[in-house]
């Protein structure tokens, strides 16, 4: 019972706060409804018609970009940051080219190139031993000079002014020989030591085999023909008012770079040539076999 009385007495204490807390708050609010009030301010409207305005648009820079410029292949590898070329394989030209994007170059056709390639070989040695003559003591060899075409005979100690070479020296004798899936055989073989006053160097030739260089040379033609000129890497020649200059020359596969510069080309044209089909390829000196 005692714990009964004690709940009711927290009980009614507890209203009583609750009661006296909203006596106090409702006559605060009643005390603020009956408080006089300022003077309420009037508008005052304009009879001047309303006027729709907008504001100025803010400045804006515009830079317009160049026209993108040709590359070193010619004037139709254009690239732009947005429109890239196409590129594409024409089998008949035996090159790859461009599609130029639109807009970016003029309408005019595309002027042929005017070159083919024919072969690539390794680039031989100037001067070839191709066989010798006499008898010991007294031998001499058979050289063919490859800038002229000439063949002639000659010993120890002579010098060819018009390839500046020298011949050091001379000798033939029996050497064995492997032959392939065969027996060894001994037989004589020529060799020479010649002196290159241009590269300050020796160069040992025999007459069983060609000297190359470690170059290449390229056969080029016009489209068409059949006669062939020989070029290497570096070369600048002229074919009726173009002329072309041969930047590289490379064996496996057969291809070369070749620029083309002519009054009719605002930019030089700059391609990358493939050997031309074998049939096509015949010529004096590359006879065709039975």
């Amino acid at each position: 019972m005692a714990t009964i009385g004690k709940e009711k007495i927290l009980l009614g204490a507890a209203f009583s706060v609750a009661l006296t807390s909203a006596l106090a708050f409702g006559a605060l609010a009643w005390r603020n409804t009956r408080s006089p009030r300022g003077p309420v301010a009037r508008v005052t409207l304009s009879e001047v018609p309303y006027t729709p305005t907008a504001t100025d648009a803010p400045a804006v820079k515009t830079d317009l970009w160049n026209q993108p410029a040709a590359q070193a292949r010619g004037r139709d590898w254009v690239y732009d940051a947005f429109t890239p070329p196409e590129i594409f394989y024409n089998a008949r030209a035996k090159h790859f080219t461009v599609k130029p994007p639109l807009g970016a170059s003029d309408e005019t056709p595309e002027e042929p190139f005017g070159l083919e390639l024919v072969s690539v070989r390794p680039e031989p040695f100037r001067l070839q031993l191709i066989g010798y003559a006499g008898g010991d003591g007294d031998w001499r060899g058979t050289f063919q000079n490859l800038a002229s075409g000439e063949v002639f005979l000659a010993t120890a100690g002579r010098r060819v002014p018009a390839l500046a070479l020298r011949i050091k020296s001379l000798d033939v004798r029996a050497v064995d020989i492997v032959l392939p899936k065969s027996m060894t055989t001994r037989q004589r073989v020529a060799t020479a030591v010649i002196y290159d006053e241009r590269t300050k160097r020796e160069i040992t030739l025999t007459h069983r085999e060609r000297q190359f260089t470690g170059g290449l040379t390229a056969l080029v033609a016009a489209p068409g023909e059949m006669a062939t000129r020989e070029v290497r890497e570096r070369e600048v020649f002229k074919l009726g008012p173009a002329s072309y200059r041969i930047e590289k020359i490379s064996l496996a596969p057969p291809g070369i770079d070749v620029t083309k510069e002519a009054p009719t080309l605002a930019q030089p044209d700059r391609r990358t040539l493939t050997q031309r089909e074998a049939d096509e390829t015949a010529t004096p000196s590359d006879p065709p076999s039975s």
